[in-house]
């Protein structure tokens, strides 16, 4: 997805130092162990920190060691909270994750004690880690597409054998959903997003971007919609789901839309155009989306918010072209991220700043060049 194709060019940066010793992971009954004869290493520790209202977290590199960053925007400031470590023949590693909806729990990939992908629980707060799922077969990190409920209670994969859903407490996972076809990407579901009850997920279909959208119900399995789409929001009424698609080499559509998948009755948004969109997000209490589109599927873009009542979107002034968006906590601010200005400074490939918008004021800023991240 262009979203976040963009993203990961914006993840090599540092943080500040931390005095607070890390946590060790800590391995759950049932867990994968470590072959006979073989000696473990600490693969993921975490450190605790408070999690502001309005944050971001941010992904990142030194090679073979990921770093994640908690960037508080209220105050403009980021600290590191988890190092990961990666596959050993990997030379660049940014840890994927997934967080709960007020980011006190993240759902982050890293190499397990077998040296497959594993998933582990960072209760970011006690600064706790938790070895929660080892693939049997998959070596690769970031394949299993883990993502934590919103409640962070559960959490979805895929596994070598389909779609998989445990519990972030512990104990072993349940398959959910098999493969069509484990040999063809283009028919492997994989998990995207929980609905805010957790009773329902969204599975993302696709080779090269996610074009295929279908809904499932958790207890049962059963799938009750599907339709075409890259990126989902999930809200408590409805309609409940609103779809950004973005055409890949092999389908999809250029789309915005809403869906009450129990019905399967759509609003069209932004019908087909030969824009791309992303960022797709509901307004946290009106029947309001925010996404943003952009030339093409790798282009920086523009942001747009469209309301259920309204007959066509508008555009939000920025003073520059963006990356990604989403709403504050109270839904009263956008932001988003953007390029670093190129007058401050001396800028690096995927240095970037915050901003708040409407204005444009930036809030924080992360940068590659220093090796704490601070931009200068």
């Amino acid at each position: 997805m262009r979203a976040l194709v963009l993203t990961s060019l914006a993840v090599l940066v540092a943080t500040a130092c931390q005095s607070t010793p890390p946590a060790q992971v800590v391995p759950p009954s049932g867990a994968t162990s470590t072959p006979s004869g073989a000696t473990p290493a600490v693969a993921v520790v975490a450190r605790p920190a408070s999690v502001p209202a309005d944050h971001r977290y941010v992904s990142m590199s030194d090679g073979q060691t990921g770093r994640i960053l908690l960037v508080d925007l209220a105050k403009g400031t980021n600290r590191e909270v988890v190092t990961a470590r990666g596959s050993p023949d990997r030379p660049y590693y940014a840890p994927p994750f997934s967080e709960s909806a007020d980011g006190k729990r993240l759902l982050l990939a890293a190499v397990g004690p077998a040296q497959r992908s594993a998933l582990y629980l960072i209760d970011v707060v006690a600064g706790k880690a938790i070895l929660l799922y080892e693939d049997e077969e998959i070596w690769s990190i970031g394949s299993l597409h883990g993502v934590i409920s919103p409640d962070g209670a559960r959490y979805a994969l895929h596994g070598h054998d389909g779609v998989r859903i445990g519990d972030t407490a512990g104990g072993p996972t349940r398959l959910f959903l098999e493969d069509d076809d484990p040999a063809d990407m283009a028919r492997i579901w994989y998990p995207l997003a929980w609905s805010l009850d957790r009773t329902a997920i969204a599975l993302g279909q696709g080779t090269d971007t996610v074009t295929n959208v279908g809904t499932y119900g958790v207890a049962g399995g059963d799938q009750y919609w599907t339709g075409t789409g890259s990126q989902v929001s999930w809200r408590a009424k409805p309609p409940f789901l609103a779809v950004a698609g973005s055409a890949g080499t092999f389908g999809g559509e250029n789309r915005v839309y809403a869906v009450n998948p129990n019905d399967g009755l759509i609003r069209d948004l932004e019908p087909l155009t030969a824009k791309y969109f992303g960022s797709i997000s509901w307004h946290p209490s009106a029947d309001r989306v925010l996404y943003t589109a952009a030339e093409d599927q790798f282009a920086e873009a523009d942001i747009y918010t469209r309301s259920l009542a309204d007959d066509l979107p508008k555009r939000i002034e920025s003073p520059k072209k963006i990356w990604e968006a989403w709403w504050s906590s109270d839904g009263s601010r956008i932001y988003a991220t953007a390029a670093r200005d190129t007058t401050v400074g001396t800028p690096g490939v995927g240095d970037f700043d915050i901003l708040e918008l409407p204005g444009g004021r930036v809030v924080a800023s992360v940068c590659r060049g220093d090796p704490r991240g601070q931009c200068h």
